[in-house]
């Protein structure tokens, strides 16, 4: 049971892109300063939802052993974890549920959320197969638009983006309590190529948390950057500046990759984004529904 009016707390356990910070096999600059000291690491992205001792996942993560521990300190002890929302298939997203197997948590039939292909990936392919044939996890399907209560006044929306989709769709999610609501799009290829607008998105939220996977089209020489699309922060910060300056106060970038400059609290990138009036999520931050 809950407390009369408890608040729901969205604990950010990761802001960095599927490769993490620092990433394997990096030895430049970038992530030269993080290998050297811990305390500058950034976990893969994902959010846990926390209502009293209850727990939602949003994205289960390689990282996931540390996350948790992240959850049991917020929480003085361990959760009950009530469900896990996959966004899509690519690694930094779904490869922790392999956590929840016989040869770790063996868990007993904790609800995965997924959306179609998702399911169908999932369903066909090891090591995943063996956490359904052994009821480690239980698969929940959702489709694009359909809100799913968690409790009472506590709901999760998630809705299609374009991204590239080589085995699965790709969603975002709305979390709303009574009081708020929090927007979280980790992945999409650009806010041009969507039939929302995210300045719209933006105005009925409380909080955006929204993909900075790449501050400008600079960061990976040598390679296609259209390979791995995502929008450029130096763009969205000019999408956003239409915005009343209230409202981009609640943008907050994740999903930063290595090469991101705005990593750096004293790079010059990071101040053009304060000075836009929008923010870098950081790894243990708490947003209050």
């Amino acid at each position: 049971m809950y407390q009369e009016n408890e608040s729901v707390n969205i604990l950010v356990l990761g802001t960095s892109q599927d490769g993490g910070y620092p990433q394997a096999g990096c030895r430049e600059k970038c992530c030269f300063e993080a290998w050297n000291d811990h305390k500058l690491k950034r976990y893969k992205s994902s959010l846990a939802i926390l209502l009293g001792n209850d727990c939602w996942l949003i994205d289960m993560t390689p990282d996931f052993s540390y996350q948790l521990r992240m959850i049991e300190a917020r929480l003085n002890g361990k959760p009950n974890i009530c469900g896990i929302f996959i966004s899509h298939a690519h690694i930094g997203h779904y490869m922790g549920l392999i956590q929840l197997g016989l040869e770790v948590m063996n868990t007993k039939k904790i609800p995965v959320y997924v959306m179609g292909k998702m399911k169908l990936f999932l369903e066909n392919n090891a090591p995943f197969t063996q956490l359904i044939e052994l009821d480690n996890i239980k698969l929940r399907p959702m489709e694009g638009g359909e809100t799913i209560l968690l409790c009472d006044n506590l709901s999760i929306t998630p809705f299609l983006v374009p991204h590239r989709n080589e085995f699965s769709e790709t969603i975002g999610i709305t979390v709303k309590s009574s009081e708020k609501s929090l927007l979280y799009i980790p992945d999409i290829d650009s806010w041009n190529s969507w039939d929302m607008d995210i300045n719209e998105l933006i105005q009925r939220n409380n909080f955006a948390l929204l993909d900075g996977t790449f501050y400008n089209d600079t960061e990976l020489p040598g390679r296609n950057v259209q390979d791995v699309p995502h929008p450029y922060i130096n763009d969205s910060l000019n999408k956003f500046s239409l915005l009343d300056e209230m409202d981009r106060e609640k943008v907050y970038f994740t999903h930063l990759n290595h090469t991101n400059p705005v990593i750096k609290k004293s790079s010059l990138e990071r101040s053009e984004v304060c000075d836009n009036s929008c923010h870098i999520a950081e790894d243990g931050m708490i947003f209050t529904l």
